[in-house]
């Protein structure tokens, strides 16, 4: 059965590392805009002036993210 993945709770940002080691970090609202882009997200949580990592997988591209159970 696929759902719709959660993040992490404080996710305040997502970073996208593509393979080809471009770089994106957005608001975690914005993250539908990694749309089509295949690399590692990582889930952010900003901390005064620095982030904390809270979790990262394979981002395949496609949206909305989904999950097996």
């Amino acid at each position: 059965m696929l759902t719709t993945l959660k993040t992490p709770r404080g996710t305040t940002h997502a970073k996208l590392l593509t393979n080809d080691r471009k770089k994106s970090l957005v608001d975690i609202k914005d993250m539908d805009c990694f749309k089509g882009c295949k690399g590692k997200v990582t889930y952010l949580k900003k901390l005064r002036d620095k982030y904390v990592e809270l979790g990262a997988f394979d981002f395949d591209g496609k949206w909305p993210l989904k999950e097996n159970d």
